[in-house]
């Protein structure tokens, strides 16, 4: 795992985190849903170029 994959990884939890918090926090649907989507996108990014790695 080179240096860009490690920051992707790292950032991946970040938003990961920051999903769980908002939903917990009760903020409106439509945000907690936006970051979800964010997430699951960055997350599929990560896991192709660990993968491609």
């Amino acid at each position: 795992m080179d240096m860009l994959e490690s920051v992707m990884v790292c950032m991946l939890v970040a938003l990961l985190i920051a999903t769980v918090t908002a939903r917990w926090a009760g903020s409106e649907l439509r945000d907690v849903g936006l970051l979800a989507t964010l997430t699951t996108l960055w997350g599929a990014g990560t896991a192709a170029a660990v993968l491609m790695g």
